[in-house]
């Protein structure tokens, strides 16, 4: 399949790649901390989400189990996934929990926010479709998820630019071994 965004790229621009992300997520001190909002509160969404807070970030994790929430916010610890792991970060700012839509809008809404994407791979793109009206568009998304998004086999930078209908939101890529 070939992708929408493909027809906005012109010679010599690469989609997706030479963004720095330290531009965009301080990792250390001396810099003003910033919005980081996670997308899954899963096994590796809580590790990113506690990664983000150590660099000294406000640092939101978006899950729809209430209880869950209520867990994290109460108790500062994830009761689901790494729930032997204190989300309590030493000088830090405590990580914060939110299961609603309009929480997750007015979180997004904070100048220069990050979105740590953790949500798996066959579930991204209907999921940005569905909310991208609540994405800005300056936002960087850092994705998480590995592998092709098999309705359209698109890898998930072009499967998410299609489903947020944009060639131009900041994408960022965080990958293993």
């Amino acid at each position: 399949a070939c992708s929408r965004t493909k027809k906005h790229l012109v010679k010599g621009q690469r989609a997706a790649l030479g963004v720095d992300l330290t531009s965009f997520i301080p990792i250390w001190a001396g810099k003003a901390p910033q919005k980081v909002v996670v997308l899954g509160a899963g096994a590796f969404g809580t590790a990113m989400a506690f990664a983000a807070a150590q660099g000294g970030n406000e640092v939101v994790i978006y899950m729809r189990d209430k209880q869950q929430c209520k867990v994290i916010n109460e108790e500062h610890r994830n009761p689901r996934y790494l729930s032997e792991f204190s989300l309590h970060v030493e000088g830090g700012m405590e990580i914060r929990g939110i299961c609603t839509l309009e929480e997750l809008k007015e979180e997004l809404q904070s100048p220069g926010v990050v979105i740590m994407h953790a949500l798996p791979c066959q579930l991204t793109p209907p999921w940005f479709q569905e909310h991208k009206d609540i994405i800005p568009k300056d936002a960087l998304i850092c994705c998480t998820a590995k592998g092709l998004y098999l309705p359209t086999q698109q890898l998930m930078g072009h499967a998410i630019l299609d489903a947020l209908d944009r060639a131009d939101q900041p994408l960022a890529f965080l990958s293993g071994p």
